[in-house]
């Protein structure tokens, strides 16, 4: 699965749960490695970023100091296909929308 196809999976799962989601189209003049999604639940605060990645993707450094940073606020992931198989991401996303971080 390429990381676009996850990307629209992850977002329209989001959107189902009641997600707002964010993603920067065109990075190119912005400061590298900052995360794929910004997702936040209305109802419940919960301030979520995810860095997508293919099965052999690799995190940059500058992706891991920015998700290590935001993680401060918020819940930072990485997520892969394999996590969407195995349901852990519509597992953090239900579980953040019913609880505030």
């Amino acid at each position: 699965m390429m990381e676009a196809d996850l990307q629209a999976t992850v977002v329209k799962l989001a959107r189902t749960l009641g997600w707002y989601c964010y993603h920067t189209h065109d990075s190119r003049r912005s400061a590298p490695g900052f995360p794929d999604l910004v997702m936040v639940h209305p109802r419940s605060g919960a301030l979520l970023f995810a860095e997508l990645k293919s099965a052999t993707g690799r995190v940059t450094p500058e992706q891991d100091q920015w998700l290590r940073a935001l993680a401060v606020r918020g819940v930072a992931f990485v997520w892969r296909p394999r996590e969407l198989a195995d349901g852990s991401i519509v597992r953090a996303l239900q579980r953040y929308s019913r609880t505030s971080t």
